[in-house]
């Protein structure tokens, strides 16, 4: 705890004792880089305005530090403008906690962020088009959306398709400002019908960042607005109340957004399509919906499909396309959608933990789905690899 009010740090370091974390406290801000070099605690709650540096600075300088910029911070201040929350975010801290609450309260807070997990939700995973019925009632009929919850107070959303809408309610529910930062593989149908939605976006004091692969913020507006004008949808872009935010992507970068990493490649699909990797902590997240790897054996794997597998490498949990069987690829290649056996060899070879097969056909039932999974499991059990693979289901968390 870092405070340069004596009263506030003890105060604030006795309650979060109470819960029962280890705590130290200091209020001479120079000070601390020495001590966490010398302590590696795992979590530094800061205060904002403080002489010589300030919390902003201090941030900035943890998160500089190679063998320091792991350890997660979050920011407490009397201060309330959304200027400071956005200079908080952009400097690393993963959450801004308000003063005008008790200590009690505040170490409440601090004790859920020490304690939460990084959870993956699947809210869509249909590809193509929403097919609801009895037959796709344990995997889910809603078009792709993939929300991760990191920890602290951002929201990590990969596309919008229907389940979004889903999503959506369930955030209104909790009646909590949010912070959504939405990830768009591509701006094919399925993966933004539901953008209308997402209520949300209708919500003041809400913030919502768009990103997906243009060169610009107003050709990005423009694709994700253009669904909402009259001749598609009665109620423009212009009606969402929440503060909106273009983030366009070109190519395949690296980008540091608050206390996370997206990494990105390009994908093999019909128009300008990414695919991201989410590094948070040491946890690795892979999505790559609506993605075409070559068919080989596992002997030949070419130069696009070895591009894929190093994206890839390692990772805790691997979100991919796995729409087609066999027999339907033979007669879908070049629709820019992948074997279900090929990303299996995929997964096999960047030796990830856990493959969610995903963006599953809309002709698959249930059934057909029970069955792809056992064949996998079965030729990942004769390889004697560890890996678990399972059909990502509406409804379903994971946590890493």
């Amino acid at each position: 705890m870092v405070d340069d009010s004596r009263l506030l740090a003890q105060g604030m370091e006795e309650c979060l004792k109470k819960l029962g974390l280890k705590t130290s406290s200091l209020t001479d801000s120079t000070k601390v880089i020495d001590f966490v070099k010398k302590n590696k605690p795992r979590f530094i709650l800061t205060d904002i305005m403080m002489p010589i540096v300030d919390g902003f600075a201090l941030c900035n300088m943890i998160k500089a530090e190679n063998n320091l910029k792991d350890i997660r911070v979050a920011m407490i201040s009397s201060k309330i403008f959304d200027t400071d929350r956005e200079r908080a975010y952009r400097a690393g801290a993963e959450a801004f906690i308000e003063k005008a609450d008790s200590l009690d309260l505040q170490a409440k807070r601090v004790k859920e962020l020490f304690n939460e997990p990084v959870q993956v939700r699947f809210w869509g995973t249909r590809g193509s088009v929403p097919v609801p019925g009895r037959a796709t009632i344990k995997y889910g009929g809603n078009t792709p959306c993939v929300e991760v919850r990191p920890g602290g107070d951002s929201i990590i959303i990969f596309d919008a398709g229907t389940g979004i809408r889903v999503l959506g309610d369930d955030l209104t529910k909790k009646k909590a400002k949010i912070r959504a930062h939405i990830f768009f593989s591509h701006f094919h149908w399925d993966h933004i019908q539901g953008l209308p939605f997402f209520g949300p976006a209708y919500l003041q004091d809400n913030h919502i960042y768009f990103y997906g692969y243009e060169d610009n913020e107003a050709r990005l507006g423009k694709i994700i607005s253009d669904q909402m004008e009259s001749t598609y949808y009665p109620v423009p872009i212009t009606r969402f109340g929440a503060k909106i935010h273009f983030k366009p992507i070109v190519g395949e970068k690296d980008y540091q957004i608050e206390n996370f990493v997206i990494s990105t490649i390009c994908l093999n699909h019909p128009g300008n399509t990414l695919g991201y990797m989410l590094r948070h902590r040491t946890k690795l997240i892979a999505y790559l919906s609506d993605n075409e790897v070559a068919h080989h054996k596992k002997e030949e794997v070419n130069e696009y499909n070895n591009k894929i597998v190093n994206f890839a490498k390692g990772a805790d949990l691997l979100i991919v396309d796995a729409q087609y069987n066999a027999n339907q690829y033979k007669t879908k290649r070049g629709w820019g959608h992948s074997n279900y056996l090929d990303i299996l060899e995929i997964g096999l070879s960047a030796k990830v933990k856990r493959i969610a097969l995903f963006h599953h056909d809309p002709a698959r039932t249930d059934d057909d789905m029970d069955e792809i999974v056992s064949e996998c499991r079965a030729i990942i059990k004769d390889r004697g690899s560890e890996t678990d693979c399972f059909g990502a289901q509406e409804g379903m968390v994971v946590t890493l």
